[in-house]
C-alpha cells in the first residue's frame, strides 16, 4: 500500500496531514476583496479553505452562524462541501448571495436543493443545491439545521462591545495619530440591531454564546468540530487590561458538551503594523495574532 493510497477521514495523505499540523499559521493571509472590506472583520478565503480541508471531507456540511459576507460557505463550495450560513444583517446577506452566485464546476457532489435544511421559508434567501443562506438571527438555527448533520462549524463571532470601543477610541483619542492610521484597520460595528452579539456587554455576550453553543452541539455530528476564530483584546478604561476571549469561548463550548480539542494561532504580524500602546507609563504588546479555538463533539 502506497502513501498516496492511505487517507484520513478528511481525505488527506499522511504527508499532507503532517504538513497541515503546525500550531502557528503565518501563511494564510491575503489582501481583502472589496466586499470583505464592507464587513471589516473577515478572514481570508485561503484561511477558511485550510480549516475546512483539515476537519471535513468532500460532501460534508459546513455551518457558519455568523456568516458575514459569505467567506466560509464560498470556501466550502469550492472544496466540494455543502455550506449553510446564517446572517442577521441584510446588507451582508446581499453580498453573500452575490459571492455565492458565482458559477463553480462541482464534481461528485449531489445537488441537494430544497433538501439541505429541515425548513424552508422566506428567510432562506439563497439555495443553489450546495449552499444555503439564511437571513435570520443565529439563535434560531435549530429551526433550519438538521440535528447531527454538521461536520464543521467555522465562524468568527462579533466581539461584544469591542468594535464600538475601537471606533470610539479612533474618533476621540487617535483621530490624528499617524501611527494608528497607518495600521489600516477597517474594523467597525456592523449595525445597531439589539440582537447583534456585537452590541452586548461582555457578561451578556458570554451568556448568549453559551446558549448558542448548546444549539450548535445539537446540530454537530458526533465526532464533528466547532471552530471559533477569535482575538483576545484589552479594555483598560474599564479596568480590564487583558480579556482572554478565546478562553471564555472555549469554556462556553465545554459547558455545552464540547471538548476543547485544540488551539491554533494565526500569526498576523506580517500584515499588521505596530502601534504605540500605553506610552509612556504602561507597556503593552500589540495583539497581532488570532486564536482558532477548536472544539469537538465526541463520538457517542
Amino acid at each position: 500500500m502506497t502513501e498516496t493510497s492511505l487517507r484520513g477521514f478528511n481525505g488527506l495523505t499522511p504527508r499532507e496531514w503532517t504538513q497541515l499540523s503546525k500550531s502557528v499559521w503565518s501563511d494564510v493571509s491575503s489582501p481583502r476583496r472589496w466586499y470583505q472590506l464592507e464587513h471589516g472583520a473577515t478572514f481570508p478565503e485561503e484561511f477558511a479553505k485550510r480549516v475546512i480541508t483539515i476537519y471535513t471531507s468532500k460532501g460534508d456540511v459546513v455551518l457558519d452562524p455568523f456568516l458575514g459576507v459569505g467567506t466560509t460557505v464560498m470556501a466550502a463550495k469550492k472544496l466540494g462541501r455543502y455550506g449553510i450560513g446564517i446572517e442577521l444583517y441584510k446588507k451582508f446577506v446581499d453580498i453573500a448571495k452575490m459571492v455565492c452566485s458565482q458559477s463553480i464546476l462541482m464534481l461528485g457532489i449531489e445537488d441537494r436543493k430544497g433538501k439541505l435544511l429541515k425548513k424552508y421559508d422566506e428567510k432562506v434567501v439563497f439555495d443553489d443545491g450546495i449552499t444555503c443562506i439564511i437571513w435570520d438571527d443565529c439563535r434560531n438555527l435549530l429551526d433550519y439545521v438538521v440535528e447531527n448533520s454538521v461536520q464543521l462549524v467555522l465562524t468568527s463571532p462579533p466581539y461584544a462591545y469591542l468594535l464600538h470601543k475601537v471606533k470610539e477610541d479612533r474618533m476621540k483619542v487617535h483621530k490624528n495619530s499617524k501611527i494608528v492610521t497607518e495600521n489600516r484597520s477597517v474594523s467597525k460595528p456592523y449595525g445597531d440591531d439589539p440582537r447583534d452579539f456585537g452590541n452586548l456587554d461582555y457578561e451578556t455576550y458570554l451568556n448568549e454564546v453559551e446558549r448558542l453553543m448548546e444549539k450548535l452541539y445539537k446540530v454537530v455530528k458526533p465526532g464533528g468540530y466547532n471552530v471559533w476564530v477569535v482575538k483576545d483584546y484589552r479594555d483598560p478604561k474599564r479596568g480590564k487590561p487583558y480579556i482572554p476571549l478565546h478562553v471564555d469561548i472555549a469554556k462556553a463550548g465545554e459547558k455545552a458538551g464540547f471538548v476543547w480539542h485544540d488551539l491554533i494561532i494565526w500569526d498576523q504580524n506580517p500584515q499588521r503594523k505596530l502601534v504605540i500602546l500605553g506610552f509612556p507609563t504602561t507597556f503593552y504588546v500589540n495583539i497581532n495574532h488570532t486564536f482558532l479555538v477548536v472544539l469537538r463533539k465526541c463520538n457517542q
